[in-house]
């Protein structure tokens, strides 16, 4: 939970009631990074980023962003969408059509706002460089391909300097390459830009990809919120620990090349952890996630098998899913793994809680679902 006086913070506490829908919504976030807002459809997502925005007004409550009050209804505070500066990327992008690409570019800078808080102002050629944009900026938004119009939509929202950017499923109307493209331009907006984000999904994929602190939206209401490594990996979060794909997410370091085959050795808590080579670099720290399905669980120290990573672990608590597996939460140092496995495996095994383990995870596995990758946090 971070400190409600904390003006570095991003707070959200409203109700709103929408026909038969109630959004009754509270959590606190880092302002900075990206805020992942995961959860099925009709979960209120979407509603929450229009109160957040200004398109619609909550019944009751308050939205800040450091010290910017965007709403407070007890001191009659609502700033119109202008004054809130927040940069808008919908689902089909909502490029102007009566615009060409360098004129939908340009509305956004128009519409900057000097801020205190960024004294150096959002650059329009690093943006056209970083987003590929210099070859589409003669073209009309109906000649363009859904991801084009995304990567336009992106450019204009970074262009009016925004305090928060807000993406409302920017990848839901996308073929599988254009995600991975998209997905990529984000992770480098992230990192480039600097600039604190709302993300609305409800796909596992991104959220591994994108987030730094996660919120879970279930029927209006926040089942959980916190930073995304407190949540992954534990075998009773909210919407997470039932699905099918369920994993964990690991911080590993990069400590050198691997001698003994084409990888890189990495260091997790105390133990080594190989992983395969990738673009990566002695002392980058970096994010990979691990499937549930993809650990066993030994015993003993394994001995003649191909599985390439051993890791020392405790049983921290077991949970029967009801489908037919068990999920095993363990502790690797202060780090999570999950691991799932049968009932009779666990009956077998004898296995309960504080008990010595070993984790063991194929180094391919190392990896986001959908085809994701590992993830460089810096």
């Amino acid at each position: 939970m971070i400190d409600t006086l904390d003006t570095r913070a991003l707070e959200i506490d409203v109700t709103h009631q929408r026909g038969d829908f109630r959004l009754e919504t509270r959590f606190e976030a880092p302002a900075s990074g990206v805020t992942v807002v995961f959860g099925a459809s009709g979960a209120g997502k979407s509603t929450l980023l229009d109160l957040i925005c200004g398109n619609l007004k909550p019944d009751r409550g308050l939205i800040r962003i450091g010290e910017r009050v965007f709403v407070d209804t007890n001191r009659n505070v609502d700033l119109t969408t202008e004054q809130r500066a927040v940069g808008w990327v919908p689902q089909d992008g909502l490029l102007f059509p009566h615009l060409d690409v360098a004129a939908n570019l340009e509305f956004g800078a128009r519409r900057a706002r000097r801020r205190l808080d960024r004294p150096v102002e959002i650059d329009r050629r690093q943006v056209i460089d970083t987003l590929g944009l210099g070859k589409l900026l003669q073209r009309w938004p109906r000649t363009l391909s859904g991801g084009e119009r995304q990567r336009v939509a992106l450019g204009r929202a970074l262009l009016s300097n925004p305090s928060l950017l807000l993406l409302d499923e920017p990848l839901a109307a996308l073929d599988a390459p254009r995600k991975a493209e998209i997905l990529a331009l984000l992770e480098l907006i992230k990192h480039q830009f600097s600039i604190p984000a709302i993300y609305v999904t409800h796909s596992l994929a991104e959220v591994l990809r994108l987030a730094d602190h996660l919120v879970l939206l279930d029927a209006g209401r926040v089942a959980a919120s916190d930073r995304i490594d407190s949540l992954m990996g534990r075998a009773h979060t909210p919407l997470l620990s039932m699905r099918a794909d369920t994993g964990s997410l690991l911080t590993l370091r990069v400590s050198g090349r691997d001698p003994a085959g084409d990888g890189w050795l990495t260091t997790l808590e105390d133990q080594t952890v190989r992983i395969p080579l990738l673009p990566l670099a002695v002392g980058v720290t970096t994010r990979a996630y691990v499937p549930a399905n993809e650990v066993i669980i030994a015993t003993q120290a394994p001995q003649g098998l191909s599985v390439r990573n051993a890791l020392r672990a405790t049983i921290l608590c077991l949970r029967d899913r009801g489908d037919g597996s068990v999920l095993v939460e363990l502790a690797v140092g202060a780090q999570r793994l999950l691991a799932a496995i049968t009932p009779a495996a666990v009956k077998a095994l004898a296995l309960a809680p504080e008990q010595p383990v070993y984790a063991l995870v194929k180094s391919v596995s190392l990896d986001a679902p959908a085809g994701g990758r590992l993830l460089e946090m810096g």
